[in-house]
């Protein structure tokens, strides 16, 4: 720019300006938010003169990175900051460039592009805009959610609703996620299904049939299922039933079954319906052989009946009572009718019910059964050998015969050594006498029956009757013998005798199992006695037994002041989860001795008497102070159960609260019980809105304890493969109501974290915060992990107590401050911030956070004061950015003296802006410093002459004035008159007629000078002595260096001029380029346009000129380049005119003739007078010489 100046000062104006070309000239471009973008604006030189020049940019989110710029081709490179810009603003300003060949504006408009998704966000104003989306269309919903800054929404500022976000979105099946987040956040409905059917039956499959169940879908929301199955004979068609899939809220399941891999059997599987935490099955049933599976079911069937028959028949046997016999007679019978008609075996059952008919004393219809059975068994009785024996031990019932009866007893007893078959077993213990009069023998009997692998109740019945009746055979106690001794104990067969007896073997039994310890407590039960308690007690201490059903023997063992060693030990081992009486003194006594016990012993001890013993009552005196260490041992490791609650809740006090229980107490206090119903679950997720981080707790039986730190807290549940999940059946109830001791423990530990975050839930609500606050602030963002959305809440009051600390001039907490720039600043805090720095002497910062956040955050008023306390720094006193701040701000009527001034001092921009500042500030009186000299400058620099002479005439009346900038001045002005005809005041002339008097070569006056003063003069009436000598300078100078113009004519009448010059025409071009062409011809001489030369005399005007007489037209076509191809742009004429000044000559008098009219020969002939004498004089003159 300077350069340029120079050249002007000198005189210098360049022959050709540089034609300015910008791509692009519009600029409208989407950015993306957050970023630093760079964009190019290629600024060229279309006809390759070089170009110089400056870029300006209006807004400070657009800066140009290098300002200035030369040469043929150059780039100008914007950076343009979309940092903390919301979707819907926009950055919209000017690029200026001021160059050399002239000012150019370059708007430009960068935008957010926002995608539809982004607008849908931008739309969801409450969580119900989000609802009615999701009840539309849930893939849209999904979409939406998906989205990377779906927290960004307008419902989602919401703290609370984003951490639920957060804490769901830690499990990666997003589907699932949004179904529990609108549950959670829009109280949605669960999403359901059911099946058609829990369970299918087939008894035929055919091979590739597909088998359909239909799965139906409750509620709206996203349902995805994941189906499976625990038999590889079921090929399922999917493994997925998607949201997608379902039609009309109907999805039908297809499978096939393979009928290769079934069992020749009944086959059971299942298919599994699972969503997140819901399962639901299919039970499929197929019988491949129905057949063998009737036959099977038979079997059972036939199996059971037989057994009930069995059973009948023990009832009968133990039965006294004639009436209950015969009742239990019919229903054998009964049971008997049933297995005839399903068992193979009719003759045995038929014979069976003849028994029973004899045993009712009905012989008819008992010998009408044998009668009719008797030819067909005794035929094949080799085949029916038990029905054989029946049939004869029937017929010697009937007809009893001593020598029958001891060949069919020999028979059976050899039968029964060889088949072992019950029936045979029993006819044996009916028949043999000698088995009936030998309990030893009848007892070897029965014992090798049991050997042979008979468990049949008749042979346990025998054998407990048998013992019953003869105690001395019982010696030991076997298997044989414990089954035995169990169904007399179950059928109440064990007499006095046998009760002692069966003590005395059981003390010489070394190792006593559950069976043979059962028939001591039956014994017990019917004969109850201090010795037998003494043993059973005994025996479940050596076994280790510690099962609460067992409680009850060792409480009696107490209660009785039976001397067992571990008795009171292993009382309370086995008491109860719940125990609802208190533990007998004794008991207690007893652990008064006893100092180190497991903790597990302790709590049931401490729970019991803390609940049932009075506070004055000796026991309770006794344990207080061992209660006391353990509950506050327990407390300090935040060890929760059912009975530490209780002891808890009765042992803590006021008192008891120390500095180091105090950091505990709050935790303790403030824990819930939390039960979860789905069976899944895994574990439960609690997060704070307050908070960073998340804590898992397991569950254990669907149950877990929590401590709560905040009301706030967001319980979600978690199953194994980490999917997370809201569940509205959640149950969360508060353990302890015990806020004295929360606020006793606050009084001793104030910095408390659970006191402290619940300090700043109240600060985060409040209008504003107290000096007290500031501390509890400052301590917990060292200390705690707050989340960064809690902390900016906290630290925007906390900016707005600084501001105002800050203009009450009071001493500011600088590392507190420079804290919440941690914050995400907005409109409602980014000026208290900016003003507190700025109070504080902190400008840079508060300039780098403008900056960074841009004007546009800012109210102008508030900007506007911050500018003000800015300039005031003499650091800042030429901060650019500052300057357009202020500049921008004064643009919008937002102004002050200082703005002004400060504007004047620093700002660059656009001419035209400049010029309207400075009008302002001279009406003003405001200093102005080197302004007017700047803006000058640019103004001669970038060809902008609109305001040129006011602009000039300021800087000379206000400021000391610079010659090369007079100069350049005058050199402009100079060029404007004679290039443009542009009015100009005589004193510029008037400098120049004193420039060029001062200089003692003509040919070291610019030409420029030369070539104005004397277009001047030749629109002058007259000049004066001095002017007339300086015209006959500059047109001898202009003259010899070829510089002739048409004007040159009226200075005739001042100054001598060439004869050649007055006689001639001119044709005159002003041109755009450097090169034309011109075609003339003289009418009517010549008929063809000839091309003729065509001097570029001065910065493109071509200048011709020649003699024609005054009744010759010269025409002539002016061709210039357009687009590579010469075009005509001027297609004119001219013909000879006189000058006022041009005096005589042979040539002048010619065309005068030519001129005269034809009616005018006394003219005529004074004019050819006149033309005869000059020229006979003139060569007479030339004969001298």
């Amino acid at each position: 720019m300077r350069e340029r100046i120079n050249r002007l000062a000198k005189g210098i104006i360049e022959e050709e300006l540089p034609i300015l070309v910008c791509e692009p000239d519009n600029i409208e471009l989407p950015i993306k938010m957050d970023e630093a973008v760079r964009f190019e604006i290629e600024v060229r030189s279309d006809n390759k003169v070089p170009l110089r020049g400056v870029a300006y940019s209006d807004n400070i989110r657009v800066r140009v990175v290098d300002a200035t710029f030369g040469g043929i081709k150059n780039k100008v490179v914007l950076e343009i900051n979309s940092k903390n810009l919301s979707g819907e603003e926009k950055i919209e300003g000017i690029i200026t460039l001021v160059t050399n060949a002239g000012e150019r504006d370059i708007p430009y408009t960068f935008y957010i592009k926002n995608t539809d998704t982004v607008l849908v966000l931008e739309s969801l104003k409450t969580v119900d805009d989000f609802m009615v989306i999701a009840k539309e269309d849930i893939n849209i919903a999904l979409a939406i959610f998906m989205y990377k800054d779906f927290c960004k929404s307008g419902f989602m500022k919401d703290l609370r609703y984003q951490k639920i976000y957060e804490v769901l979105n830690k499990g990666n099946n997003f589907r699932l996620n949004l179904e529990n987040f609108l549950q959670a956040v829009g109280n949605k409905e669960a999403v359901d299904f059911l099946l058609e059917s829990d369970s299918l039956y087939l008894n035929t499959v055919e091979e590739d049939k597909v088998y359909t169940v239909k799965v139906y879908k409750e509620n709206w929301g996203l349902l995805d299922i994941d189906v499976s199955t625990n038999a590889g004979f079921i090929k399922l068609n999917t493994d997925k039933i998607k949201n997608e899939n379902f039609e009309d809220n109907t999805f039908e399941l297809g499978f096939t079954i393979d009928p290769e891999l079934l069992q020749d059997r009944k086959n059971i599987a299942s298919i599994k319906f699972g969503n997140g935490l819901n399962e639901k099955y299919l039970e499929v049933v197929i019988n491949k052989n129905l057949e063998k599976e009737y036959q099977r079911e038979a079997r059972i069937f036939e199996r059971k009946q037989w057994i009930a028959y069995i059973k009948l028949r023990v009832e009968h046997e133990l039965c006294n009572d004639k009436i209950e016999k015969n009742e239990i007679l019919f229903k054998m019978l009964a049971v008997l009718d049933r297995l005839q008609a399903s068992t193979y075996r009719s003759f045995l059952v038929k014979l069976l019910k003849a028994e029973i008919y004899l045993m009712q004393g009905d012989k008819a219809t008992a010998k009408s059964i044998i009668n009719s059975l008797d030819s067909k068994i005794k035929e094949n009785r080799h085949e029916l050998r038990d029905e054989y024996l029946i049939l004869e031990y029937l017929d010697t019932y009937m007809y009893p015969d001593a020598e029958k009866m001891r060949d069919l007893t020999k028979l059976i007893k050899d039968l029964y050594k060889k088949y072992h078959s019950n029936i045979e077993f029993m006819l044996v213990l009916n028949l043999d006498e000698s088995l009936a009069d030998n309990p030893a023998e009848r007892q070897k009997f029965l014992k090798r029956a049991f050997e042979l692998g008979d468990r049949s109740k008749i042979l346990m019945m025998e054998y407990a009757l048998l013992l019953c009746k003869n105690p001395h055979l019982l010696t030991s106690c076997t298997r044989f013998e414990v089954l035995a001794l169990s169904f007399g104990i179950r059928n109440n067969l064990i007499s006095v005798n046998l009760s002692e007896k069966i003590l005395s073997v059981v003390r010489e039994t070394k190792k006593i199992n559950g069976a043979i310890l059962n028939i001591l407590l039956s014994i017990y039960n019917a004969l109850p006695s201090n010795e037998l308690l003494t043993d059973i007690c005994e025996i479940f201490i050596k076994g280790n037994v510690r099962k609460k059903y067992v409680n009850a023997w060792y409480e009696r063992c107490i209660e009785k002041g039976l001397p067992v060693e571990g008795i009171y030990e292993y009382f309370v081992y086995s008491l109860p989860e719940k125990y609802d009486l208190p533990i007998p003194e004794s008991v207690l006594k007893h652990f008064e001795r006893i100092n180190s016990m497991e903790d597990d012993f302790k709590v049931k001890i401490f729970e019991n008497i803390v609940e049932f013993y009075p506070h004055n009552s000796e026991i309770y005196r006794e344990f207080i102070k061992r209660i006391k260490i353990f509950t506050i041992d327990n407390a300090m490791k935040l060890k929760m159960d059912d009975h530490l609650i209780n002891i808890y809740s009765g042992i803590l006090e006021d008192d008891d609260i120390d500095e180091r229980l105090a950091k505990i107490i709050p935790f303790l206090m403030n824990s819930y019980d939390v039960r979860v119903p789905e069976d899944k679950a895994a574990s439960i997720v609690v997060v704070y809105p307050e908070l960073n981080g998340e804590k898992k707790y397991e569950l254990v039986n669907n149950r877990a304890y929590v401590a709560l730190y905040s009301e706030n807290a967001i319980i979600l549940t978690e199953d194994c493969e980490g999917n997370r999940y809201y569940s509205k059946n959640m149950t969360v109830d508060k353990i302890f109501h015990m806020q004295n001791l929360i606020d006793r423990s606050y009084e001793l530990d104030k910095n408390h974290d659970m006191h402290r975050l619940l300090m700043l839930g109240k600060i985060a609500k409040s209008s504003e915060i107290a000096d007290e606050d500031i501390a509890l602030i400052e301590g917990v963002l060292d200390e705690i992990d707050i989340d960064s959305r809690f902390k900016n809440i906290l630290l925007s009051k906390l900016i707005e107590h600084l501001w105002k600390a800050s203009e009450r001039e009071e001493e500011i907490n600088f590392k507190l401050l420079y804290k919440t720039a941690e914050m995400n600043l907005d409109e409602d805090n980014i000026f208290m911030y900016c003003d507190t720095l700025m109070n504080t002497g902190n400008v840079k910062e508060a300039i780098d956070v403008v900056k960074f956040f841009g004007v546009d955050n800012f109210k102008k008023d508030e900007l506007l004061k911050l500018i003000i306390k800015a300039i005031d720094d003499e650091a800042f006193n030429q901060n650019k950015i500052l300057a357009l701040m202020a500049f921008n701000l004064y643009k919008d009527e937002k102004y002050t003296d200082k703005t002004l001034e400060f504007i004047a001092k620093v700002y660059n921009g656009k001419t035209q802006n400049m010029f309207d500042c400075l009008k302002l500030c001279v009406e003003k009186n405001i200093e102005t410093y080197d302004f007017e000299e700047r803006l000058l400058i640019q103004m001669l620099f970038s060809n902008q002459t609109a305001d040129l002479d006011e602009a000039f005439r300021i800087y000379t009346e206000r400021k000391r004035v610079t010659d090369i900038i007079i100069r350049a001045y005058f050199t402009v002005k100079s060029d404007l008159f004679f290039m443009n005809d542009e009015n100009i005041k005589d004193n510029i002339f008037e400098y120049l007629e004193d420039g060029l008097s001062d200089v003692d070569d003509i040919k070291e006056f610019p030409n420029i000078y030369m070539l104005a003063l004397s277009k001047y003069y030749s629109k002058k009436d007259k000049l004066n002595f001095k002017q007339t000598r300086l015209c006959e300078q500059i047109v001898n100078n202009l003259c010899d260096m070829g510089m002739v113009f048409s004007y040159f004519k009226n200075l005739s009448k001042f100054v001598a001029v060439e004869r050649d010059i007055l006689e001639s025409t001119f044709v005159e071009y002003k041109a755009k380029k450097d090169s034309v062409i011109l075609k003339s011809r003289i009418f009517p001489l010549n008929d063809d346009f000839i091309e003729e030369e065509f001097p570029n005399i001065y910065k493109n005007i071509f200048v011709k000129y020649k003699k024609i007489f005054s009744d010759e037209i010269w025409e002539y076509q002016i061709l210039e380049d357009e687009d590579g191809e010469m075009k005509v742009s001027v297609n004119d004429c001219v013909q000879f005119s006189k000058a006022d000044n041009a005096g005589e000559s042979r040539f002048i008098l010619i065309n005068d003739i030519e001129e005269l009219p034809k009616d005018k020969e006394k003219e005529l002939k004074e004019k050819l007078t006149e033309f005869v004498y000059k020229d006979e004089l003139v060569a007479n003159l030339f004969t001298l010489i």
